[in-house]
């Protein structure tokens, strides 16, 4: 063979392996394609109404509370403490042994802070002349007869400031309420819903989505006037209100 043979038949050899690489190469990135996705046909939009509904029920308080506060002064802040403390101390035993349960007292507000004294020269920093603490508890009744009592037993074992009275229902009684007062706001929904859909022509299929929210707030007495009011206290009428939005299906 002569060179010049040879050279054409290496270069015929170096085309081929390039040929071979490139089909190679471009097979490989045909073997790695994302798959095409096909587009998902869209669900037509449920057709629905939505309506609110609205439920009260009205019940009487079974529980009532009030906020005792005990405020001391003193030259040092351990002695204001002290002070507060023991007068504390004695407020809580005395509901205690008149029947209040440990889980009915609790501290609401606790504060140590210092009393100062502006100075009587201009420009001079303020002079500090002792600390002064304060400490709240809110006092929890299960009695409402027992209510003016409790209050004139943490006034006269040294509480000192009072907060306003307040009644309200207990859990049980909450819990029946709402559940009395949801029954109505269904109800009321259900009604308007088939309303609507007589109007319009058409068929209710059913209750697609549902919300609620609920509001009641217990009723407040300020101290001045529960303590004018004979024993038992009557505090009147709660309204617990309940809400719900739900969308109902036609066809």
């Amino acid at each position: 063979m002569s060179e010049t043979q040879e050279k054409r038949l290496y270069a015929l050899v170096i085309i081929l392996v390039v040929t071979v690489s490139l089909l190679g190469g471009f097979a490989l990135y045909m073997s790695y394609r994302p798959p095409v996705v096909q587009p998902q046909p869209q669900r037509p939009e449920p057709k629905t109404i939505s309506v609110s509904g609205l439920g009260t029920v009205s019940m009487s308080p079974d529980i009532g509370w009030f906020v005792a506060t005990v405020a001391t002064q003193a030259g040092t802040a351990a002695q204001a403490e002290e002070q507060n403390n023991n007068a504390m101390s004695k407020v809580i035993s005395a509901l205690k042994d008149a029947g209040i349960a440990e889980k009915d007292t609790q501290t609401v507000d606790y504060r140590l802070e210092p009393i100062y004294q502006e100075a009587k020269e201009p420009g001079k920093m303020p002079i500090l002349v002792g600390y002064s603490v304060r400490h709240s508890i809110r006092v929890t009744v299960n009695n409402l007869a027992a209510v003016g009592r409790m209050i004139d037993l943490a006034i006269s074992n040294g509480a000192n400031e009072l907060g306003g009275v307040y009644f309200g229902l207990s859990k049980a009684k909450e819990q029946q309420a709402q559940a009395e007062a949801l029954d109505l706001a269904v109800k009321d929904a259900s009604n308007k819903a088939k309303t609507i859909a007589d109007s319009m022509g058409v068929k209710l299929v059913g209750p697609i989505s549902v919300s609620l929210g609920y509001y009641y707030a217990p009723i407040r007495m300020e101290f001045k006037e529960a303590v004018a009011q004979p024993v038992p206290i009557q505090p009147g009428q709660l309204e617990y209100t309940l809400s719900v939005q739900i969308a109902y299906g036609f066809s």
